[in-house]
């Protein structure tokens, strides 16, 4: 069984005061571990802390290290959307020094890899020093065919995976089974020492994909959520989803529903105003269940807007509401700011119409996750305090980890920003 190692900043790799002895498995009671985020890294750290109750004791940009993170991190990286990679901590230097790296990877590949040839890629991080971060990266290549040249004359085959970006994709990692048949090293390089890191699970890029641009229905003109961010906001709800009925009253073509389901929801419903957008929801949702997404819960669809769709749903019925509201016309960029503003002001009343009707079909203390529209326009923000239009009505705002969370790329003209409140 594989070893483990400290990460305590010793010139030395040396025995961590616990023992990974279900290595294999990657399951622990406790263990080191590190995540290698998404593309809006504040909501990745958010999801995991409502997912795992835990926080990291280090992050930069993309990086974050956790002292205790409990369970199987294979199972954790497939609930996760936010989240590329995820491994564990198996040693640290304090310096790169080619040789005793090259032992090290060398004798855990040829100790924890199965018989025949053995894959093995190297990525480097930056945890917080960007200097020696591109040295290392300059190194890496070296240390790699350096490492393969040894485990050969061990008389054991070996393959070393190489990319043009300084670091390994999810999707190299998984196309070349590195997991299966050998190893990625991950060194995360901080100011204090370098962790060196073996991953043990990465997102399944394909099957996202295709259930992005995939799935039977897609309608671009009223707006796209993406299917990783739909998972984050359900998971970000911090409920039991399997024991759940969850209700997206603005469903669009089923995206939220769709990850509701995958995370086994107990009870779906959706609703929208446009007819087309209900249809479009079910027969997507019948689609994931052909290609092998297992039983899908009961649902109910309603094509009637999120004003009216009370009447058509049972009273206190509803554990959490998980949706992406109507973000308000299509932004052409020429807009001006008194146009921008009164989109807003639409939107806003929009929300005080919708959750007030919507009040009866929740039970109390049920969660909502909802993502509302943040207008980018002359280097500012416009956007509505979702505070002051839910809690008048009977809510309260349930901080997440790491308010306020904005989900927005920078060519976009409209963000999101991710709001939790609790039914009183």
């Amino acid at each position: 069984m594989g070893k483990g190692y400290d990460a305590s900043g010793c010139d030395h790799l040396c025995p961590l005061p616990f023992a990974l002895t279900t290595f294999p498995l990657y399951t622990s009671p406790t263990m080191h571990a590190f995540a290698i985020l998404g593309s809006h890294p504040t909501l990745s750290l958010a999801e995991i802390a409502v997912v795992t109750d835990q926080r990291p004791s280090h992050t930069h940009n993309d990086v974050a290290i956790y002292e205790n993170l409990d369970g199987n991190l294979i199972a954790l990286c497939d609930r996760l959307g936010g989240t590329q990679k995820v491994g564990v901590i198996i040693g640290s230097v304090a310096a790169w020094n080619h040789d005793e790296l090259a032992t090290f990877l060398t004798s855990d590949l040829i100790t924890e890899s199965a018989e025949g040839k053995i894959e093995f890629g190297i990525s480097v991080y930056d945890g917080g020093d960007s200097k020696i971060t591109e040295n290392a990266r300059r190194s890496a290549q070296g240390l790699g065919i350096e490492v393969k040249n040894r485990i050969k004359a061990q008389e054991r085959s070996a393959r070393y995976v190489i990319s043009k970006a300084p670091t390994l994709s999810s999707v190299v990692v998984r196309k070349n089974h590195l997991i299966d048949r050998g190893a990625e090293f991950v060194f995360i390089i901080t100011r204090e020492e370098i962790l060196i890191g073996k991953t043990v699970a990465v997102q399944n890029v394909d099957a996202w994909s295709e259930r992005d641009f995939g799935r039977p229905r897609r309608n671009a003109k009223q707006g796209m959520l993406p299917p990783k961010l739909a998972r984050m906001m359900v998971n970000l709800t911090g409920i039991d989803v399997a024991s759940s009925t969850i209700f997206d009253p603005f469903c669009g073509s089923g995206t939220i529903l769709m990850e509701a389901a995958l995370l086994g929801a107990q009870a779906l419903v959706g609703s929208d105003i446009n007819g087309e957008a209900t249809s479009d929801t079910e027969a997507n949702l019948r689609w994931l269940q052909q290609v092998g997404a297992g039983k899908l819960p009961p649902f109910k669809l309603f094509p009637k807007s999120a004003q009216t769709v009370a009447e058509d749903v049972v009273p206190n019925s509803i554990d959490a509401v998980v949706t992406e509201t109507y973000l308000g016309r299509p932004r052409r960029g020429n807009e001006t700011r008194q146009e921008v503003e009164d989109a807003v002001a639409y939107v806003a009343n929009l929300y005080r119409e919708s959750f007030s009707a919507l009040l009866p079909t929740l039970k109390t203390g049920a969660t909502l996750i909802i993502a509302a529209p943040v207008h980018h326009i002359d280097g500012r923000d416009v956007a509505f305090d979702a505070r002051t239009l839910l809690e008048p009505l009977g809510y309260t705002h349930s901080p997440l980890p790491y308010e306020p969370i904005v989900y927005h790329h920078k060519e976009q003209l409209v963000g999101r920003r991710i709001w939790r409140f609790i039914k009183n």
